[in-house]
């Protein structure tokens, strides 16, 4: 009877136990990564005085979108079921010496046209799908409150270069993660100057 226990826990453990490995397994298994170029642009002008905004959007963000070496498009919404992704980027300040800081704005001085925001140590930006559109729509701006040398900044993903637009998915959906760039920010930054 002692043998019959233990066959039979042995037998639940390894169940439980393969169990929990497939969930994990699925997470794990059910991500995609590609690289599409330019989904996100930085808003440029002649120059910057302050109070100006300097915007940021997704307006390039289709739904349908060409990946590098495919004949068809990516039905970004049908492969995730999501309807936000999310990004991050921050300001930074020049104080001297190429001595680059953060510059955190406030609520009081970040103006959301499209999407959605939080604000902390960088900016997370989540283009919503917009259904009418086919698009998935951000436009963040920061009102800039000081004179001096700036530049905006995206955080490299996956590829060690680009920046990440990644999927906020359903349970059970394709986790996806996009390495992508900013137009006009050379190499993950956009330098400027506010007069």
């Amino acid at each position: 009877m002692k043998s019959f226990k233990i066959l039979l826990f042995s037998i639940l453990s390894f169940v439980f136990l393969a169990a929990e490995c497939t969930r994990e397994d699925d997470e794990f298994f059910n991500a995609v990564y590609t690289t599409i170029p330019n989904l996100v642009a930085v808003e440029t002008q002649a120059n910057f005085q302050v109070n100006d905004f300097i915007w940021v959007n997704s307006n390039a963000f289709s739904r349908w979108v060409a990946e590098p070496n495919q004949s068809t498009l990516l039905d970004v919404l049908q492969t995730t079921n999501a309807t936000e992704f999310n990004f991050l980027y921050t300001l930074e300040k020049n104080v001297g010496s190429n001595n680059w800081v953060n510059v955190t704005p406030s609520n009081a001085n970040f103006n959301l046209d499209k999407g959605s925001f939080s604000l902390g140590n960088y900016i997370t930006a989540t283009p919503t799908y917009n259904s009418a559109t086919q698009v998935y729509e951000y436009r963040g701006g920061i009102r800039l409150t000081q004179t001096g040398q700036y530049r905006l900044r995206f955080f490299a993903g996956f590829d060690g270069t680009n920046f990440d637009l990644i999927s906020k998915n359903t349970p059970g959906s394709t986790f996806l993660t996009i390495a992508t760039t900013a137009t006009n920010a050379s190499s993950g930054f956009y330098t400027f100057t506010v007069n």
